[in-house]
């Protein structure tokens, strides 16, 4: 009898070939691991208000949906979300109650949920193509779904759709939104900085400008010596997409390049230096930060901003730029889960069965490992303002998160790469699995096993819990899989007693 002991390191790898995996965990969805354990993630239940779950945000879900969420306490320590969808905008107060606070007049750049590529005739630069018929221009970017950008100024929410109409305050006494005074319109972005100036970026239909009002006064956006109002336009291309406040300064994303602008007090104000080039973000709201660094999902990579921009590696690159929707880019939403220290990216796939966001990809920035999974939310927001972190649902239903004591409502499950005896040679014949668990009906466990890359690979299983668990499985390279099963499971390192079992195919 031997003991192949299987203290795999944490995280996922979905990189490389399946060989080249070998001694990794490889697959697993709703899981994570945390203080040495695999174990599920906290699940969720219905908001609820004045004890009846909360109705959806949405009216009809196949036009609508929620992408973005923003929250806040106002002077009376009272708690606000909004939440902005393709069509609207909606203020939940602490109680629960929900109110459609979409300013008069708006109307969507892009009505559809999804984002849309333009096609027919008039579609697309003018003259280009054959007149009159029918045009699609492969190369050319979607129309995304409106997105909403937040800001609070004090206890007043700053808000509006990127690239569409003014900017607008909120009268949180009659929850109603008017336009901020001479502020630009068509803006991308805001931010207020620590100085409390609200800087703009991409005003008026400008994508490289750059604007900051006068310091505690939202209205006043004419620059004149008495004032430390900046009106200025980057050098470089491409649009400009996001700013956030990180590390006591404004850190600027484009399309193709990252500045970063520090307050230097009059009479220059601001300085703005380059911080990187290609290393734009895929989407405005790829972009997420914590007090000490932000990061955002780029072309081809993922990119940490923590004083310097430097390329952020990750362990499923490869899956992902295999699964997502690259055209439905546009509906990924970032958010941090600070208790687990995650970063969380809520995307689309390509195997989608819903047309919608139904997919993650996770970060664990403490610990610096990744994983993925499968799950239907289209926004998030981490708890602070809120007690628990909140999602919402493709059907416009909000959720609380993290509850440690609710089962996922999910396939919850991790897997195994390649494990195999030294050199590869002879055929391990796994006889026990002895797991680590504090419970003794929490898991269940299966297994694969094949000769060589191209056999035919065996399923072994599902075995119930036991201590030991029997099992007969036979082959070179063989897998295994955990499946969870109540809301406290948890796995740490497992063994295996093996023994060699020849050269000759099952």
């Amino acid at each position: 009898m031997a003991i192949l002991t299987v203290d795999l390191p944490p995280g996922m790898l979905k990189n490389g070939t399946p060989y080249s995996r070998r001694g990794r965990w490889t697959d697993g969805n709703l899981v994570r691991w945390h203080d040495g354990a695999i174990r599920p993630i906290g699940g969720w239940g219905r908001r609820t208000s004045s004890g009846a779950e909360i109705a959806s945000l949405t009216v009809d879900p196949t036009l609508e949906a929620v992408r973005d969420i923003f929250a806040w306490r106002d002077l009376n320590q009272n708690q606000n979300v909004v939440f902005g969808s393709n069509l609207g905008l909606y203020h939940m107060n602490a109680g629960g109650v929900v109110t459609d606070i979409t300013y008069a007049g708006f109307t969507p750049n892009n009505p559809d949920k999804d984002a849309i590529i333009l096609t027919g005739y008039g579609a697309g630069p003018y003259g280009l193509g054959t007149y009159g018929a029918d045009n699609n221009l492969g190369g050319s970017q979607p129309v995304p779904p409106d997105r909403w950008y937040s800001d609070n100024f004090g206890e007043v929410l700053l808000t509006g759709v990127r690239n569409n109409g003014g900017v607008y305050e909120l009268d949180l006494g009659t929850l109603t939104l008017s336009a901020v005074t001479n502020a630009p319109s068509e803006v991308q972005d805001i931010v207020v900085t620590d100085q409390r100036q609200v800087m703009a970026i991409g005003g008026d239909g400008e994508p490289r400008r750059v604007q900051l009002s006068e310091v505690e006064d939202r209205t006043q956006w004419a620059p004149a010596i008495s004032n430390q109002v900046i009106d200025r336009t980057l050098p470089g291309t491409g649009r400009l997409l996001r700013c956030v406040n990180v590390l006591r300064s404004v850190l600027i994303l484009g399309e193709t390049d990252a500045h970063v602008t520090r307050y230097l007090g009059p009479p220059y104000v601001v300085g703005v230096d380059l911080a990187g080039e290609n290393c734009g973000p895929i989407c405005a709201e790829s972009v997420v930060k914590t007090d000490r660094f932000a990061v955002w999902w780029g072309s081809r990579s993922f990119w940490l901003y923590d004083g310097t921009v430097q390329q952020l590696p990750c362990d499923v690159i490869d899956f992902l730029y295999n699964d997502y929707d690259e055209g439905q880019a546009s509906k990924i939403t970032a958010f941090v889960n600070s208790d687990f220290s995650e970063i969380w990216w809520l995307y689309q796939s390509k195997s989608t069965t819903t047309t919608e966001v139904d997919s993650y990809v996770c970060w664990d920035y403490r610990e610096n490992h990744w994983s993925t999974g499968r799950l239907d939310r289209t926004a998030g927001l981490d708890k602070g303002v809120t007690v628990r972190p909140i999602k919402v649902s493709s059907a416009g239903f909000i959720f609380n998160h993290e509850l440690s004591d609710v089962f996922p409502d999910g396939d919850v499950f991790v897997k195994s790469g390649t494990l195999e005896l030294p050199g590869g040679e002879q055929n391990m014949a796994v006889r026990y699995l002895y797991p680590d668990s504090e419970t003794t009906s929490d898991l269940t466990f299966e297994f694969t096993a094949k000769q060589f890359p191209t056999d035919t690979e065996y399923s072994y299983g599902p075995y119930a819990y036991n201590n030991p668990v029997s099992t007969r499985v036979l082959g070179r390279a063989v897998r295994f899989q955990a499946n969870f099963q109540i809301a406290k499971s948890e796995l740490g390192v497992v063994r295996l007693d093996v023994a060699p079992s020849g050269t000759g195919h099952r």
